[in-house]
């Protein structure tokens, strides 16, 4: 069930960290030694065996931009 709404990553990921559910993948964006970063992974509540699968990954000029 995709998320409307931005869910707050736990304390393992640098803040601000921030993750959204869409369709069967699961985008989260941090904040890595100051730069921030987002990475798109498969939903692990929908595929469970790639749910460590990085798809895609970057960064930007700023968090909300990311």
């Amino acid at each position: 069930m995709p998320s409307d709404e931005w869910t707050p990553l736990p304390s393992l990921w640098p803040a601000p960290a921030a993750s959204k559910t869409i369709g069967q993948y699961d985008l989260l964006v941090f904040t890595q030694d100051g730069v921030p970063t987002w990475e798109v992974r498969y939903d692990v509540r929908q595929s469970p065996k790639q749910s460590f699968d990085l798809i895609a990954n970057g960064t930007a000029d700023s968090f909300d931009a990311a």
